[in-house]
């Protein structure tokens, strides 16, 4: 990039992150306009024609060859999760890189890579999230992580996001719990936290992938806990693993029986590598008497979610299956629209739920991240 090039860019990144930042900061009180998010949408998609190549040539070979084509966000060309593959999905140079997740696999496997040349979009919308969905009636909690220290998962962004948890809501005693390692007195990490939680009378979130909470629960045999009023969980990832699966229903009631946080303090969220943007079930906030109208996951405003028909660009009806497109203002430096192998159904204009993958799609995710971190474990 040379260095007329490098300036543009530079320029554009500090406009586009600032009004970003601004949508992300307004929330849900003062959400953007229809039309604010078209432009806005637009504008980065712009950006990254102008700057990844690989993406140029991707447009240019959809029938879009100038940033112009695009009338209307629904219309920028959506880049397939399996892309993050192959090329660099980066609007800015290697040597500009301060972070990069990858995509769970095994040992061989191709990895999908997310580049970020700054964290601060990622965590300014990880943190709203977090605010609205799981804690929306304390500032901070104990947080209680079903996954590796950061140091230990650098190229993970779920391991990323607990560690945004732990600084913007966690409370003294906030632990990552799949350490390999056991306390002085032998017991497991888990129960000693579990343990500690109820002597200080302290409420918890645990948080983790759905087959980590299954290791951890059904490994304990008959011992259970009752956790301090206000405790709360966050599951995420799908149910199948390399080695093992999960039965939400199951698991959802072994999470009530062993820890004593009721089905309704159990929020569901969804997220994946190739976004900036994480989307969570308003159950729990509703549980906790805060009003929201999702059903399924929550939309946040400065996203947008499209349930299409597979392959096609248009729309299924309400409550029909399709699948899923995401559209992230927070992924400026990457794809804006980002095609998934993931089936859902919308439930409302700013909500939905998921209904499995596409027939063939690879096995990918949390909990094969869980599965994975605990084999080695």
């Amino acid at each position: 990039m040379t260095p007329d090039l490098s300036e543009a860019r530079e320029r554009e990144v500090a406009t586009l992150d600032a009004e970003i930042l601004e949508a992300i900061g307004r929330g849900w009180d003062d959400p953007l306009r229809e039309d604010e998010f078209d432009r806005l949408a637009r504008d980065v998609f712009a950006h990254q024609f102008r700057f990844n190549p690989v993406y140029r040539q991707f447009c240019l070979l959809q029938g879009a060859s100038a940033p112009a084509d695009v009338e209307d966000w629904r219309a920028i060309p959506q880049v397939p999760t399996g892309a993050f593959k192959v090329g660099r999905w980066a609007t800015f140079p290697p040597e500009a890189d301060r972070a990069e997740f990858r995509t769970s696999g095994t040992a061989g496997s191709d990895r999908g890579v997310h580049y970020f040349d700054t964290l601060g979009l990622y965590n300014a919308a990880t943190v709203a999230s977090a605010r609205r969905y799981l804690v929306p009636d304390r500032e901070r909690i104990r947080c209680l992580f079903l996954s590796p220290e950061p140091r230990r998962a650098a190229d993970s962004s779920l391991v990323h996001m607990f560690a945004v948890f732990r600084e913007a809501i966690g409370a003294p005693g906030t632990a990552f719990l799949l350490t390999g390692e056991r306390g002085a007195s032998g017991a497991d990490p888990l129960a000693a936290a579990l343990e500690r939680a109820m002597e200080d009378g302290q409420p918890v979130l645990l948080a983790g992938a759905a087959l980590a909470f299954q290791h951890a629960l059904f490994g304990t045999g008959g011992q259970a806990w009752s956790l301090p009023a206000g405790s709360r969980a966050m599951v995420t990832g799908g149910f199948k693993g390399l080695r093992a699966s999960a039965d939400p229903a199951r698991l959802a009631g072994a999470i009530e029986e062993k820890l004593g946080i009721a089905r309704e303090f159990q929020a569901a969220e969804y997220g994946m590598t190739e976004l900036s943007t994480q989307y969570y079930d308003a159950g729990l906030r509703r549980a906790l008497e805060f009003e929201d109208p999702a059903r399924g996951f929550a939309v946040p405003p400065w996203a947008r979610v499209r349930i299409v028909e597979p392959g096609e660009a248009g729309e299924v009806p309400r409550g029909e299956v399709g699948a899923i497109v995401h559209y992230d203002l927070a992924n400026r430096g990457s794809a804006v629209a980002v095609q998934t192998s993931d089936l859902g159904a919308a439930t409302g204009p700013h909500s939905f739920e998921l209904r499995g993958r596409e027939p063939g799609a690879e096995a990918r995710g949390c909990s094969l991240a869980a599965d994975l971190w605990l084999g080695g474990a």
